[in-house]
């Protein structure tokens, strides 16, 4: 059943029924949901679509960094590596994001492609239908892992959420991915909102014809949006047939309304650049389509959230490492 669903990509990804089924499949992925649903007192069966509308009725908790205007007087930010918290403390409570300079060495990140190219040709691991991302390399890689696990990036995560976060998806890239502005809590949403996180590793120098990465500072303390913001268009049975361009369509909007700007990211090598899970950033269109924009981006979680994809209303079928 699986294989077949995953097979066909037309209307029947828009029947919610028939991800009922698929989520069956999955059933071993689910059944740690049951444990959350009941403790945060949300009657649902965790085979079922959920969306935030399955939630709305249950108390506001996020993080308490969302709520301080000083993170550093917070137990904890003395013990984070000055290199992580140094950037935490510049621009992460009014930005929503911090930039590591420097953070991986040149060396490291040369022997990080050395691995990519490797298991791209043992055919380990490959892109996936979009042509343009290699989801979940760090679990087939020692390099790609220690990235993924790397102690200071966690350890900031886990003092700014209040809860251990781990990495549970990593994408890496061959090129920009082009992506119009959107926020990552659309795809990977949480309850409580907030607790999702991710790193952003520059595994090459990223000049502006590589379509580089752009985000909008302070867009993070934006509400979310969520399917009931924009024109979903979906039904109790169906989903809406274009819902993902008329969010895009919706923060294009939003952008313009709120007459947000954007930076633009011109790493070097080994750079990282982390965000909140409700920072706007998207990728610039490449210039010069003969460059690579070689790059690794890591989402992080907590086992103790609920995480479901508010587009697809789908339960996240995520692997946390043992």
């Amino acid at each position: 059943m699986a294989k077949w669903y995953e097979k066909y990509w037309g209307f029947f990804r828009r029947v919610k029924p028939a991800y009922h089924l698929f989520n069956l499949s999955k059933r071993e992925l689910l059944e740690r949901n049951k444990a959350l649903y009941k403790h945060y007192g949300l009657r649902k069966s965790v085979y079922a679509p959920i969306s935030s509308e399955d939630v709305k009725h249950l108390p506001d908790e996020r993080p308490w960094s969302d709520r301080t205007a000083d993170i550093t007087q917070q137990a904890g930010f003395d013990a984070l590596p000055e290199k992580v918290s140094q950037p935490l403390a510049e621009t992460w409570t009014e930005g929503g994001y911090a930039i590591l300079r420097g953070y991986f060495s040149a060396d490291f990140i040369d022997r990080v492609n050395a691995e990519v190219d490797a298991l791209m040709e043992s055919n380990q691991i490959d892109f996936n239908y979009s042509g343009k991302k290699i989801m979940s390399a760090f679990r087939e890689g020692e390099l790609l892992g220690k990235i993924a696990h790397d102690e200071g990036i966690v350890s900031a995560f886990s003092f700014l959420t209040g809860k251990q976060m781990v990495p549970f998806q990593s994408i890496n890239f061959e090129k920009s991915s082009e992506q119009r502005a959107h926020s990552d809590a659309i795809h990977m949403t949480t309850y409580p909102l907030g607790h999702l996180t991710a790193a952003w590793v520059a595994l090459e120098d990223i000049g502006p014809e590589q379509g580089p990465l752009e985000y909008y500072p302070g867009s993070h303390k934006l509400p979310y949006v969520l399917n009931r913001d924009f024109d979903h268009g979906g039904s109790s049975l169906l989903l809406g047939k274009d819902a993902y361009l008329h969010y895009e369509e919706h923060i294009q909007q939003m952008i313009k309304e709120k007459q947000l700007k954007p930076q633009v990211l011109h790493p070097k090598k080994g750079d990282v650049f982390l965000w909140h899970g409700n920072l706007l950033h998207g990728a610039q269109k490449m210039t010069n389509r003969d460059l690579t924009r070689k790059s690794m981006v890591v989402h992080y979680l907590s086992p103790e959230v609920i995480c479901y994809h508010e587009i697809t209303q789908r339960p996240a079928l995520i692997e946390f490492d043992s």
